[in-house]
């Protein structure tokens, strides 16, 4: 479109025979070769190829299946085309998936570049990360290509800076265009306004076409002089009518970009711009009978879309506004360039976005009520019952003054309390997260106390008050990535109640700055990527970083979670560390940094806080009579935990996939005998796996030392090296002591580190040089009423980007060897106990395993409730595990509905949350009706993605917007009825 039809390099056009004569001397092509004719733009280009005139395209760094008004025709034309090739960072946009070849490109921090402002500033953008995999910069992609294609001669490019090379010889006089002074070596030197002639030595050029010792201007024009183009206004053919009245106009908003390919992956950027609209005036919205967040149908003459509506004085009567970001990658009919209009104007060839001739409807919601809890015959109302009517939660005639949200917040609340009441004793309060004032947070509580407080009789004796004044409250903030910060936190807070400490857990993404203000706190966080914060804690992370008010009044101190084989080691906990001390916090002791196996550091870590927090806390009197209270001993750790595992023989070890596959997954069995193990469906086995014994041969000669050496462990007491080496050390990754050992600065896989290492270490050094063997936890795949005393996992075997120490070495046994395990149970992945509750499952690859062991024992029990699982693998031939059992699960009707997704099996990729979004109604109805919802499967990509296919589920079906969806599936993990198995 425009300049970009006939455009040829140094602003010339294919349309004058001077500049086509040019450009074929530069490119060395023989005269006549350049067309003299510009394109007919995109829209054309689109219905030529749906016509079939055009046979194959090539879409370099675009969305058109989002992007191109009246965007039917686009798809219409990539599916009638030969050969579509596409060219993105991104594989899931709107437009890949019409692909028969996707080319991966780099973004622009992978690769070199130069970027021009609309001030003609150049900058170099030097490549900051490798690209993923085998990405590559566009113009390398486009070079191979040509090459490949005999055009080595024009293409033979070697880097970035050859191509910019050849752009500086494309000077032109006539307009001013000037780049020759200009090369990558000076550009690092920094940027660089053209014109830049050669020798130039400014870096700015801010003055244009005003020649040296003149005050008027001088344009490219014949006489020099600018001309201004008088047009007379034209009624364009798409026009508001009787039958489409609106006028729809489209565009960016603030924060987004384009299609959200980029952008919509940044959760502070979504927080801002969260989700699609249309946006009507006031006398509109009265006239149309509409409410903000009513779902609107806006119809064009072309295809309808159906958005939530907000209502604005932004927007004059007779117009509405919707932004085009969100498309199909975030639900059906949503997509605004699917009413827009692809009338062209004449000269610049681009299409009409800005005016559409629409009608609006409002479009009923179909929601189907929450059924009631019941409450069995002759009981008494339950305590809640009088607070729900006191909120008006379920009497309209008593209305308090709080907010809709917070309403909705203490309803689910309160129900959740209803569904599992407090043990007795146990008063439950409002966690400091709750979307409450203050002053109703304090009252909730004091109603709750007055409530509960007299239930039962295990209630503990008050702290005296001198104590009480002292230790009042102390905040315990973490942020975590794959929930394992969240679990220290938690342990954290356990402590400091243990000590007399009142205690506020919460996650940093519910921290606001004025909770910054005064007392004590306590952060808990793990790093995410390359030094970054959690997903959580990013907002927090900003606000803090923007802040410019002290925190004087704040004591804290951090306890930060890594890998030291990653270069930013704790850098998220050292970031926040150093903002804390930059704002003035009372840092009341140093940072700690932990390793994964933290237990020890956090141990003396936890010493030396209660020690800091008790030198300013007067002690707790003694019990009535004046004794001392006895000190309590730990209990010896009880037989089937991770401190005391049970020896299992192994009875199963088949593979899952079919002839040669690309993976090996197994289905393993381990017989646990007579031992007083039990386990339930939705709990994990753990495992202690052995390193392999060539590793340790590895490791043994480049110790030096005897395999028979003692060694002296904590927990084991003095064991052989060899025994060491194979059952208590991690063989895998090296620590910082190893490092530094072998000279070396950077982590790998350490039998390749010690291949030719030759160590001068002492016995008693070794235990320093590695980190301790941790347990692996599988998810159980098998019910004991099925399986009996056999447990079954299944298990995927690694060796990406070196073998798994733990599945290899399964992988590896044979039948009857003996396998040390225990049983972590699970508090919440287990099955409804009501038998008729409808049940949810969504599980990828291996994370089928708790769903296989759910069917089993439902179909033991004879339960009645209808089972739904959605299975995903990447293909069906080496990855339906478990097809057999399923299909007869099918058969006997303990499997209602089964839906798969196998992502490679067909040009396009399809997955779960696919799968989930094209059964959304049904899916809808199921947990309106109660079903409870389990998701099995990785943190990083398929429980993120599933999530937010859920909350799209929920908005759309649901007829809500976004923020009220969030509330609904917060609710349902409240309640019991979302609950999730990631890692």
């Amino acid at each position: 479109m425009g300049y970009m039809g006939p455009g040829l390099p140094g602003q010339r056009s294919a349309l004058v025979a001077e500049d086509r004569a040019f450009v074929e001397a530069q490119w060395k092509l023989p005269p006549g070769t350049l067309r003299d004719v510009g394109g007919n733009g995109a829209i054309a280009m689109f219905e030529a190829m749906e016509e079939g005139r055009i046979k194959a395209c090539w879409i370099i760094c675009t969305n058109p299946v989002a992007t191109v008004a009246n965007r039917g025709h686009v798809i219409r034309a990539l599916e009638k085309a030969d050969y579509v090739v596409v060219q993105d960072a991104f594989a899931d946009s709107e437009t890949t998936g019409f692909a028969d070849s996707l080319l991966p490109a780099a973004l622009w921090a992978e690769a070199d570049g130069v970027q021009v402002n609309s001030d003609r500033t150049m900058t170099l953008a030097q490549k900051a990360v490798a690209p993923p995999g085998e990405a590559l910069a566009d113009w390398e992609l486009i070079a191979r290509v040509a090459c490949a294609m005999g055009f080595e001669q024009g293409f033979s490019f070697t880097s970035a800076a050859e191509v910019f090379a050849e752009l500086s010889r494309f000077t032109n006089p006539k307009t001013g265009y000037d780049c020759a002074g200009v090369s990558y070596e000076r550009l690092r030197q920094g940027p660089v306004q053209w014109p830049a002639p050669v020798g130039d030595t400014q870096a700015r050029h801010p003055v244009r076409y005003v020649p040296a010792g003149q005050v008027l201007p001088v344009f490219p024009t014949p006489d020099g002089r600018a001309i201004f183009y008088a047009r007379p206004w034209m009624r364009p053919q798409e026009w508001p009518d009787e039958q489409f009245p609106f006028v729809l106009n489209s565009g960016r908003l603030q924060h987004q970009w384009h299609t959200l390919t980029k952008t919509g992956r940044v959760a502070s950027l979504n927080r801002l711009n969260p989700g699609p609209f249309v946006e009507v005036s006031v006398q509109d919205a009265q006239l149309l009978g509409l409410q903000a967040d009513d779902r609107v149908r806006v119809t064009s003459r072309r295809g309808h879309i159906v958005l939530p509506v907000q209502i604005s004085q932004r927007v004059g009567a007779g117009q509405c506004f919707a932004p085009f970001h969100w498309n199909d990658r975030f639900g059906p009919d949503m997509a605004v360039n699917a009413v827009t209009s692809d009338d062209v104007d004449p000269l610049s060839l681009q299409p009409g976005f800005k005016l559409c001739a629409v009608k609006l409807e409002r479009v009923a919601p179909d929601v189907v009520p929450l059924p009631a809890p019941r409450q069995e015959e002759g009981s008494a109302p339950m305590p809640l019952d009088t607070l729900m009517r006191h909120f008006s939660l379920d009497d309209p005639a008593l209305q308090p003054d709080l907010p809709e949200q917070a309403r909705i917040w203490l309803k689910g609340f309160l129900e959740g309390l209803r569904m599992v009441p407090p043990q007795p004793g146990l008063v439950p309060d409002v966690p400091a997260s709750a979307p409450l004032p203050v002053e109703a947070r304090s009252y909730v509580n004091g109603l709750l106390a007055g409530l509960f407080s007299r239930v039962g009789e295990a209630c503990a004796q008050p702290l005296p008050p001198d104590v009480l004044a002292v230790r009042q409250s102390i905040r315990v903030w973490w942020a975590s990535q794959t929930g394992r910060a969240e679990a220290l936190a938690a342990t954290v807070a356990v402590w400091l109640r243990e000590a007399g400490y009142m205690v506020e857990l919460a996650c940093l993404d519910h921290c606001k700055d004025a909770d910054l203000g005064q007392g004590k706190a306590i952060f808990v966080v793990s790093t995410f990527g390359d030094g970054d914060p959690p997903d959580c804690a990013t907002p927090f992370w900003d606000t803090l970083r923007a802040r410019k008010e002290a925190l004087t009044g704040l004591s804290c101190a951090v306890l930060a979670l890594g890998d030291s084989s990653y270069a930013s080691f704790c850098g998220f906990g050292c970031a926040l560390d150093g903002r804390l001390r930059e704002l003035g916090a009372c840092m009341i002791m140093d940072r700690v940094d932990c390793e994964p196996d933290f237990e020890d550091t956090v141990e003396v870590w936890r010493g030396q806080l209660l020690a800091v927090l008790d030198s300013t806390t007067p002690p707790v009197a003694p019990p009535a009579g004046g004794e001392a209270a006895p000190a309590t001993t730990l209990p010896e750790p009880r037989v089937g935990t991770r401190d005391a595992p049970v020896i299992a023989r192994l009875a199963l070890n088949e593979r899952l996939c079919q002839g040669a596959a690309s993976k090996d997954t197994r289905r393993i069995g381990l017989d646990l005998g007579k031992s007083s193990l039990d386990w339930k469906p939705g709990d994990a086995l753990g495992i202690w796996p052995c390193n392999a014994v060539e590793v340790v041969k590895t490791t043994l000669a480049a110790l030096g030392l005897p395999a028979d050496t003692p060694v002296t462990l904590k927990g084991a007491g003095t064991v052989g090296l060899h025994d060491a080496l194979l059952r208590h050390f991690d063989l895998a990754r090296p620590n910082p002591a190893m490092l530094h050992a072998l000279g070396r600065t950077e982590g790998g896989y350490l039998p390749e580190l010690l291949q030719a290492a030759r160590l001068d270490v002492a016995a008693q050094d070794v235990p320093a040089l590695f980190r301790r063997m941790q347990p692996r936890l599988y998810s159980t795949a098998s019910s004991p009423l099925v399986s009996g005393r056999v447990v079954e996992l299944t298990v995927g075997v690694n060796n990406d980007p070196w073998p798994g120490v733990c599945t290899n070495w399964l992988a590896g046994l044979p039948a009857g060897a003996d396998v040390p395990v225990f049983v972590q149970p699970t508090t919440h992945f287990h099955l409804p106990a009501d038998g008729r509750t409808d049940v949810i499952m969504i599980g990828l690859g291996t994370g089928i395993a708790p769903f296989r062991g759910f069917l089993q024992e439902r179909e033991a029990l004879g339960a009645t409730g209808r089972n739904w699982l959605f299975f995903g693998e990447r293909h069906a031939q080496e990855g339906f595990y478990y097809q057999e059992e399923l299909a007869r699960f099918a058969h006997t009707g303990c499997l209602t509905r089964l839906d798969t997704a196998f992502s490679r099996d067909q040009p396009k990729r399809i997955y779960v949350q696919d799968r989930m979004e094209e059964a959304g109604a049904e899916l809808w109805n199921w947990l309106q009706a109660g079903a409870f919802l389990y998701i099995c499967g990785d943190a990083a990509r398929m429980a993120r993605d599933v999530d937010a296919a859920l909350r799209r589920i929920v908005a759309r079906h649901g007829a809500m917007p976004a923020s009220q969806a969030d509330d609904y599936v917060a609710g349902l993990t409240r309640g019991g009825r979302y609950l999730r198995d990631i890692y």
